[in-house]
């Protein structure tokens, strides 16, 4: 980066950070998971204490008060809490807790998740290649950009892969890089691709085919019963979780009405809401949101909401897998989404 584009971007945080703010929030998965290359699961127990302290500390509103500028604050006291992909455990694991707090959270689901009875091409990729096991020392990908047979030399501890972070840090292990490479590759290619891709990397790599009961998505039914619940608003996820900004305008138009679609045809309720695949989104996926009449959608830039935010591009703050101090500190020091405890409370610190 120039240092002429570092500073406008240090300026442009500084002055952001002086603004009245609001945060929303970003989950995935409720489960406990390692390695978890991206971040997306927090285990059940940090997810208990996190709903605590935004019981505790924070307004916790729907996503769709903060799109609309109705809660921002000086002491970035509102925040919204949501989900993305619609995993399983967003029902088993997450709702109980939800519910125990009385938080309301938008679960934005990939239409053609519902009901999948495979692992999601990202989560067969990990399986494949970041699990324990010898890999084999030649790898024909005939994917992508065509046939092509490279050579593997894997040979380090798996055990090393703990913490690490794709998003993060760079590949330091010859199976960190051949993962990212491969996870690169994928995640341009057709739906039916990205599934027989990693299929093909499955058998190549003697990994267990059977789906992941605890990397699952959503039956039917188990959408509809979440759907239904009080607390929880359905937004939209695209069809097929597509890298949005490597199609073309009238894909990505496509590919968000039917997400929407499919979603509308299973609860018979119209989505208003959408968050980006991946959190890639360029000027024709916002007029394709825009162009549907959607109230809002999200990314994943990870700081606070303030006005004047474009509400087709609403930035969220992806939440690690951390205890509740540690979330709270996050909040407060990083982000300036402090609030104040509310009148009668203890402090956590004090219980």
């Amino acid at each position: 980066m120039h240092r002429a584009d570092l500073v406008r971007r240090r300026l442009r945080s500084a002055v952001r950070r002086r603004r009245p703010r609001a945060g929303i929030l970003m989950y995935h998965a409720i489960r406990r998971q390692d390695p978890d290359p991206w971040g997306i699961c927090v285990r059940p127990e940090h997810f208990d204490d996190q709903l605590a302290v935004l019981a505790e500390r924070r307004r916790v509103v729907d996503a769709g008060a903060i799109a609309a500028g109705e809660v921002y604050a000086p002491d970035g006291g509102a925040v919204a809490v949501t989900f993305d992909d619609g995993y399983a455990d967003n029902l088993t694991a997450a709702l109980p807790l939800l519910e125990k707090y009385e938080i309301p959270a938008t679960v934005f689901v990939i239409g053609n998740a519902v009901g999948r009875p495979r692992d999601f091409w990202w989560e067969a990729l990990e399986r494949a290649v970041l699990l324990p096991r010898r890999l084999p020392d030649r790898l024909h990908f005939p994917f992508g950009t065509g046939a092509r047979i490279r050579p593997v030399h894997v040979d380090d501890d798996p055990a090393g892969l703990a913490g690490w972070r794709a998003d993060e840090q760079p590949p330091v292990t010859a199976r960190q890089q051949l993962f990212r490479d491969l996870w690169d590759e994928i995640v341009v290619l057709e739906p039916a691709a990205q599934d027989d891709a990693t299929a093909h990397l499955t058998r190549w790599a003697g990994a267990d085919s059977t789906p992941d009961p605890h990397r699952r998505s959503l039956t039917v039914d188990e959408f509809l019963e979440l759907a239904g619940h009080p607390l929880i608003t359905i937004g939209g996820h695209t069809l097929d979780h597509p890298s949005l900004i490597d199609w073309p305008a009238e894909r990505q138009h496509a590919q968000i009405a039917a997400g929407n679609a499919r979603l509308t045809e299973l609860t018979g309720a119209p989505v208003t809401r959408l968050s980006y695949p991946y959190g890639r989104h360029d000027a024709s996926a916002r007029r394709a949101v825009a162009g549907l009449g959607l109230d809002f959608a999200c990314t994943s830039r990870p700081e606070a909401t303030i006005g004047g935010d474009d509400p087709f591009a609403l930035p969220r703050i992806q939440v690690p897998d951390v205890d509740g101090d540690e979330f709270d500190r996050m909040l407060s020091v990083r982000h300036r989404l402090t609030g104040t405890r509310k009148p009668g409370q203890v402090s956590r610190a004090a219980r």
